[in-house]
């Protein structure tokens, strides 16, 4: 067996926490040595438990993990291990690197420059636009933008970077086959186009909770820095911090209103020692290799795909509005140049069409296809 097929086959056996896959592979030097140590020697590994070597023997003999490389092949999924010089640099430092990394998209080793955005999937309509201006920020110099792709934050920052013509790599906690949240499937696509999608489940892995702590550690492995935007006291977020201080890697948090819920996980941050950040330039001050980074324009995949079948008034008005940044009636009418009245209609018709949102304070976002 090759030493692709063995690192899959103990990925796919799903009995070996990340630190006995990093211990393993300390101890016999190669996955291929691995399957080829016996159950008695398997055991006496610190963190590999009763079930793993039955279970790693059961992949083996039922042929597992070729089925498993087979289906990767047929859904465009490239397979990266952690002695294959595309794996991120980065990651490949911290304790306990992932053996095997499922990768739809790319990676490139311009992903060194990168910086995690993460916090609260119930954000506010201030946390998301946060996060879109940093992420949008981020992008424009070429910052490669690291997140989770879940509900909030995460997805506004994705969603920002690629608008600013960047790069972002999302890091999931399911199988990229069973991507979660189920809205998110979709926007997969998007993200392969321009950075990666990336998880170290097998790929028919479902989102459930336990799998989130664990992805935490590759986010914050990838970055240079992690963002946290928007959190409570339980956030998974300030696990991601924990393991990027742990990491060596800097913390950084946006500052909320002191009576909010969401407020209270970044406010803990700093009080901590996380540095408080108003604007990117506070990130980049921290960060030296990131100061000299020149700002350069946005390519044309930041632009807004315009949809079919829009009215003029709608096409006027629609990409004007951002996804996370909302824009009030009267700033609507004076960037479009339309009167009122018509500005009024060409929302109420985009809202029904559901390409736009309206929030309290007559404040409209864009809703994307």
């Amino acid at each position: 067996m090759d030493e692709l097929e063995a690192r899959v086959a103990l990925v796919v056996a799903r009995k070996f926490t990340p630190a006995a896959l990093a211990n393993l592979m300390k101890r016999f030097g190669s996955a291929a040595a691995v399957l080829g140590a016996g159950k008695d020697a398997l055991l006496s590994v610190p963190g590999v438990n009763r079930q793993g070597p039955d279970a790693l023997a059961e992949v083996v003999r039922e042929r597992l993990h070729l089925k498993e490389l087979e289906q990767a092949r047929q859904h465009g999924i490239a397979l990266v291990s952690s002695a294959d010089p595309a794996y991120p640099e980065l990651l490949r430092r911290i304790e306990d690197p992932p053996i095997l990394l499922y990768v739809k998209g790319t990676l490139h080793a311009d992903d060194t420059l990168a910086l995690a955005i993460v916090g609260s999937r119930d954000a506010t309509v201030y946390g998301t636009s946060q996060a879109a201006r940093f992420a949008r920020d981020f992008a424009t110099r070429r910052i490669t933008v690291v997140s989770g792709l879940a509900r909030g934050i995460d997805t506004a920052a994705h969603r920002a970077a690629l608008e600013g013509g960047g790069r972002t790599l999302a890091v999931v906690g399911s199988g990229l086959l069973d991507v979660y949240p189920p809205e998110n499937k979709r926007f997969v696509g998007d993200v392969a186009s321009s950075g990666a999608a990336v998880s170290e489940f097998p790929l028919d892995t479902p989102g459930v909770a336990r799998n989130f702590p664990q992805r935490n550690r590759i986010i914050s492995g990838l970055s240079l820095g992690v963002l946290v935007i928007e959190a409570g006291l339980k956030s998974g977020s300030l696990i991601t911090a924990g393991l990027a201080g742990e990491q060596g890697r800097e913390v950084f948090a946006v500052p909320g209103k002191v009576d909010h819920e969401l407020s209270r996980g970044a406010h803990k941050l700093i009080r901590e020692g996380a540095r408080l950040v108003e604007e990117p330039s506070h990130v980049y001050e921290e960060l030296a290799m990131l100061k000299l980074l020149p700002e350069q324009p946005a390519g044309e995949s930041a632009k807004a795909v315009l949809p079919n079948g829009l009215s003029s008034t709608e096409g006027a008005l629609w990409p004007l509005l951002m996804p996370s940044d909302p824009l009030t009636v009267d700033e609507l009418i004076e960037r479009s140049g339309l009167p009122a009245a018509q500005v009024a209609s060409g929302l109420l018709t985009l809202e029904m069409k559901r390409l736009a949102r309206g929030l309290p304070g007559k404040r409209y976002v864009r809703l994307d296809q």
